[in-house]
């Protein structure tokens, strides 16, 4: 082992934190080394959110060490022998216990043992996610990197650690899609190959809809923009026996970010996994509402995503009319960021001004008046108020209507000469 130059890649107090964590995990009898990403990301010179320990020794005893030390609480345990620690100045730290995983079946949940730091190293997706950092005083900056992780950084290679790797763990096919994006890098030839034969056995079929949700979710979330055409290069649709992408919808997919630009969203905040299924849903012909529940989606996911299936594959035809700005409002009433997104990338250029009029000026009008003013002007409550406050919020939108002018309109779909103000 050889010890990693920190000085450059950490700062003064950088360092000292890593130190002290190492020192707290000797303090309760145990060994500790960062892994995974935040290794990886010291190596590229990125900065890194996340401090992972992996820890010889016991995870509740350090977990109760670091909260002694730095102040804080113990958020969470789990039964994969992990706890999460969050300090009193916010940071959080992830201690988890080295170990060694086996999978029952395909797709299962690993079962998990405590094993030393090389079994656990082994257990992982990627060599470059396979390295450690040593902690413990003595060994303090010792890089441990026993599956060439370093090199393949160097090479900007993904690449599994061992021929069954796709099989036993299928989300890291998924996985390969978000480091690829993330990171810049390809997958090693081998690797590649391994990945397009578990597609081709429809390997991700064997995850639950939950698990498919997770790896999804962060997909989708990281590049909405590519994330079907890279789903889509490397057959992983098929994979969850799903459809392929056709052309248009990963066009349309590209064309993301600038809608989000043209409608003035954040593209992060709209559900990007929901505005993506729904431009493939809406192309593939498939019912949205089936694909929602086989990945498990919240309920909130699941009505933008039916909502960017429908609008994109069937846009109002007032977005190309000179129909009153009304009769555009109330045909788009109700969608939401997703769908607006969904619709924009569909449409033609022409359609774009209307589409744009509407989600930043017209959604957000009511009517100055409600079923109470209607009550106060004499009329009897029934069905019919909805849309004689339809026509209200109508007068207002086309003609400016003041309030006044909208009350005599709600008359007018009411009954003339029914509303006599008196009660």
């Amino acid at each position: 082992m050889r010890r990693l130059p920190l000085e450059g890649r950490l700062s003064n107090e950088e360092q000292a934190w890593l130190r002290r964590l190492g020192e707290v995990a000797e303090q309760a009898g145990a060994k500790a080394y960062l892994v995974g990403g935040p290794v990886r990301d010291l190596l590229l010179g990125r900065a890194s959110p996340d401090t992972d320990l992996a820890v010889e020794g016991s995870v509740e005893v350090v977990a109760a060490g670091l909260v002694q030390e730095f102040g804080g609480r113990i958020k969470k345990t789990t039964d994969f022998l992990t706890a999460t620690v969050v300090l009193d100045d916010g940071r959080e730290v992830d201690v988890a216990h080295t170990r060694t995983e086996t999978y029952p079946e395909p797709g299962a949940l690993p079962v998990v043992s405590p094993a030393p730091l090389e079994d656990d190293l082994r257990r992982r997706d990627f060599t470059v996610n396979a390295m450690a950092l040593a902690l413990a005083p003595r060994q303090f900056g010792e890089l441990i990197d026993p599956h060439g992780g370093r090199a393949d950084l160097a090479a900007s290679l993904l690449r599994v650690l061992h021929d069954r790797s796709f099989q036993e763990d299928p989300t890291r096919m998924l996985r390969a899609v978000r480091f690829r994006r993330r990171l810049g890098f390809e997958l090693e030839p081998h690797t590649k190959d391994l990945l397009l034969r578990a597609a081709g056995e429809q390997a991700l079929s064997t995850l639950s809809g939950a698990r498919l949700r997770h790896e999804l979710r962060t997909i989708f979330l990281e590049g909405p923009s590519d994330a079907l055409a890279a789903l889509q290069e490397l057959h992983l649709l098929e994979a969850m026996d799903l459809p392929p992408a056709g052309r248009s919808a990963i066009e349309r997919a590209r064309r993301l970010p600038l809608a989000a630009q043209a409608l003035r969203i954040e593209l992060e905040e709209a559900r990007p996994i929901s505005v993506c299924l729904g431009l493939y849903a809406g192309e593939a012909g498939m019912d949205a509402d089936e694909l929602g529940e086989r990945l498990m989606l919240d309920a909130a996911e699941r009505k933008d995503l039916s909502q960017a299936a429908q609008l994109a594959s069937d846009p109002p035809p007032v977005l190309t009319t000179e129909d009153p700005d009304s009769e555009l409002y109330f045909a788009l009433e109700g969608i939401g960021a997703a769908g607006a997104l969904a619709c924009w990338v569909a449409v033609l250029d022409e359609a774009h001004q209307r589409l744009e009029r509407y989600w930043r000026e017209l959604r957000s009008m009511t009517a100055d008046i409600d079923g109470a003013d209607l009550i106060a002007a004499g009329y009897e409550p029934g069905p019919d108020f909805a849309e004689a406050l339809r026509a209200a919020l109508a007068a207002k939108i086309d003609r400016d209507a003041h309030r006044d002018d909208q009350l005599r309109e709600a008359g007018r779909i009411l009954g003339a000469g029914r509303g006599t103000g008196e009660r």
